[in-house]
């Protein structure tokens, strides 16, 4: 099937992309678990074995058909090769500002992930002298396939170097840098302590359908979140058409998609919304009894079906930015799957501590945690109105409303007369 240049919507057989990417994030997790190896190097395995399983099944056929597929331009070496050093101070700029961001802030200088990488730097030399060399080829190789090659990496180096640029280009480039840094850093260190509680307190160390075997479970579901996540904000590859298209460029949409992570979400719940705090589930519910299996089941259902809406982003998963609109997996059913699914597992979690708390606590609870379920809904609106600039999406939109979940279910609940 051909690949457009920059498709809105992603094509392909969606089987073998999610069936690649659960088979690259479950050995990625597998094998660093057998060898037992300290987080930090487990964390970046997994991520490599899914990077490698998204470039082998999607990125390498992409990249074939942009390079036969390409245009070839009728320029001077010397323009070509400039243009390519000015890409490359662009690019060594922006790492710059990472490293300083890294090393200033203690978001990220506290962080697990940015300290293993401090306390491994000694090791990893020879794989940061091979990146920069595969960096470069990978700029010119981009370069080359692109239909305009002037983009913001370059207007980002005309920028360093003093020269006209793009303003808009270079606040796009500075937004991209924002996102991919906070969230990368706050997806690998929740890897690496996932990673820590999988090799500590695995599901399978427990009973079957246990209290302890069903909260295993959910971690582990959770690590392969965290893994699917961190490899897509790696994985921003123009060459693949995994880049990223567009950004969110409203303060609310930051506001609404930040405030959903740590460190924010923690204090904000403790300080205005502590729905978990409380007495637990099994004042209500005793475990081992059918209704404790129901409802356990009931929210791993849920936190799977939150799993499988991130394997079907699969290398374009990424919060605040438009990366080709996803319509296969959940989606082809509902709109916001994760969100939903999400919300489900959460109110099903807390609903027993909720009656557990008696009538007047348990309704304030119950307050709190619909505050936490409208910041997602404005978050998905908020999302929903940066994707709509695409026609791609408006007519995602209106296929989901016409043969969606709740199409079918109003269908069924409502059927049409039939005409006489």
């Amino acid at each position: 099937m051909p690949i457009p240049q920059d498709r809105g919507t992603v094509t392909g057989n969606p089987l073998v992309s999610h069936a690649a990417t659960l088979v690259g994030v479950l050995v990625g997790i597998a094998l660093p678990t057998y060898l037992q190896l300290e987080p930090g190097k487990a964390m970046a395995f997994a991520v490599f074995c899914l990077l490698l399983a998204w470039i082998v099944i999607d990125g390498t056929l992409a990249a074939r058909w942009r390079w036969a597929s390409r245009t070839r331009r009728d320029e001077a070496p010397a323009i070509f090769w400039r243009r390519i050093g000015t890409k490359l101070v662009g690019l060594a700029a922006l790492f710059g500002v990472v490293v300083i961001a890294c090393s200033v802030f203690p978001l990220f200088t506290q962080s697990s992930a940015v300290q293993w990488i401090i306390e491994a730097g000694h090791t990893t030399i020879p794989i940061f002298i091979a990146l920069a060399g595969t960096t470069i080829l990978y700029v010119v190789a981009t370069d080359l396939v692109a239909e305009e090659p002037d983009d913001y990496l370059n207007q980002v180096g005309r920028a360093v170097m003093m020269q006209d640029f793009r303003e808009e280009d270079a606040l796009f480039a500075l937004r991209l840098l924002a996102i991919k840094c906070f969230f990368l850093v706050l997806m690998f260190s929740g890897g690496m302590s996932a990673l820590s509680d999988l090799a500590d307190k695995p599901a399978w160390a427990f009973p079957p359908l246990s209290a302890a075997w069903f909260e295993g479970l959910l971690r582990l579901a959770f690590l392969l979140d965290t893994v699917l996540a961190a490899g897509g904000y790696i994985a921003t590859f123009k060459l693949f058409g995994w880049h990223i298209r567009a950004t969110e460029t409203t303060a609310l949409g930051w506001l609404v998609c930040l405030i959903c992570y740590e460190p924010f979400f923690p204090a904000i719940s403790h300080a205005f919304v502590p729905y978990g705090e409380g007495p637990g589930w099994e004042t209500v519910i005793r475990e081992g009894s059918a209704v404790f299996i129901l409802w356990s089941v009931a929210t791993l259902f849920c936190t799977v079906i939150y799993v499988w809406a991130t394997v079907a982003f699969g290398p374009r998963f990424s919060n605040l930015t438009h990366r080709g609109i996803i319509t296969s997996g959940p989606y082809r059913f509902i709109k916001h799957p994760a969100y939903v699914s999400k919300n489900i597992a959460w109110w099903l979690f807390a609903a027993p501590s909720f009656i557990a708390s008696g009538l007047a606590e348990g309704l304030a609870r119950a307050g709190m945690l619909a505050i936490v379920s409208l910041i997602y809904v404005m978050r998905a609106r908020a999302e929903e109105r940066m994707l709509s600039r695409d026609p791609a999406y408006r007519d995602y939109a209106e296929s989901v409303a016409a043969h969606g979940l709740l199409a079918m279910a109003k269908r069924r609940l409502a059927p049409t007369a039939p005409r006489v």
